[in-house]
């Protein structure tokens, strides 16, 4: 499977001493272990446990099984003290946390999780005088306030307030950050949450199944590797503030990516509801690709191309399990 990462790839000498990469066993933290270990860039994994589900899928099973992989709660301080101390960590990517339906379900675990753990990485950040920090934020938080065009959730309340953490650690501390607000994103590894539909239906239409995708008309199309690579390109150079930037990647319909799926696999079952995802699907890149630079941008076409070529080549190994 490294055909997956050999777009991202970078130079090691970006990066000084081991990265950190909180919430490796999710889709982005997959990514994001398997880009810095390909590129030679010493990373520790961080999770609730060692599932490498879909660390593997992305990167195989025996890159996978020799990442240096760390287990515990990101809401334990002392646990991640031990590790930062033990490993030497110079720079930390902070992806952990529970999605939307998971804080609806349990909202004092997801304000543990997203809230407290995200405070706990900056924690480290300040004590050991690391400049180099980035952490998930979401187009969530576009729906703070509630009122706006934008759904409001707990999952954004959280994420808007972490935003407004890294500030005050930045004027309080002089602690800087880059906080990355992704929107819709796709690719391998990506099965859970309310807008992994695209991606379980080209999972499902590898496999020849018919699936229906419980949303359409025009979302972002943001490529997991081209998510993972912003994250490292925030921390590949030293901060100087404390900035968010929304990631969006390409904005067509849910349709016009099925369209681009049957000329790839002509008579696959992915249909639509059509229903509008209830957050801005054009967000712009512009103000993070100044901020970041150069890093890879991978269109809708080839994304979906990629996407499905490996859900296949892993339905043919009998590895499809990890996706819905």
């Amino acid at each position: 499977m490294d055909a997956l990462t050999d777009p991202f790839l970078i130079d090691p000498a970006a990066l000084p001493g081991p990265v950190l990469v909180t919430g490796a066993g999710g889709c982005i933290g997959a990514w994001t272990v398997a880009i810095l270990s390909r590129s030679g860039v010493p990373v520790v994994a961080f999770d609730l446990n060692d599932a490498r589900a879909r660390p593997a899928l992305v990167m195989g099973e025996e890159g996978a099984a020799a990442l240096t992989w760390e287990t515990g709660d990101i809401a334990d301080r002392g646990r991640l003290d031990e590790i930062c101390d033990r490993h030497g960590i110079g720079a930390i990517i902070h992806l952990a946390g529970l999605q939307v339906p998971f804080c609806k379900a349990d909202p004092a675990a997801g304000a543990r999780v997203n809230v407290e753990g995200t405070i706990n990485v900056l924690e480290l950040a300040r004590h050991r005088r690391l400049k180099r920090t980035a952490y998930a934020s979401s187009v969530a938080a576009h729906g703070m306030p509630p009122g706006g065009e934008a759904v409001a959730t707990l999952y954004g309340a959280y994420k808007l307030a972490n935003e407004y953490t890294a500030r005050i650690y930045w004027l309080d501390w002089g602690v800087p950050s880059v906080g990355i607000r992704p929107n819709v994103v796709y690719g391998v590894g990506r099965d859970q949450g309310m807008t992994s539909g695209v991606s379980v239906a080209l999972a499902h239409a590898a496999r020849g199944e018919a699936y229906e995708i419980a949303f359409g008309g025009p979302v972002s199309w943001l490529y997991a590797g081209e998510a993972a690579a912003a994250f490292i390109a925030a921390v590949a150079r030293e901060g100087d503030d404390a900035r968010v930037f929304d990631l969006n990647g390409a904005c067509i319909s849910v349709e016009d990516g099925i369209e681009i799926l049957s000329r790839i696999a002509p008579g696959h079952r992915v249909t639509t509801t059509g229903t509008r995802l209830p957050f801005p699907p054009d967000l712009s890149d512009g103000p993070i690709r100044d901020q970041l630079g150069d890093y890879p941008s991978i269109a809708p076409e080839e994304g979906i191309r990629a996407t499905y070529e490996a859900f296949a080549r892993l339905a043919g190994q009998g590895r499809l399990a990890a996706q819905a």
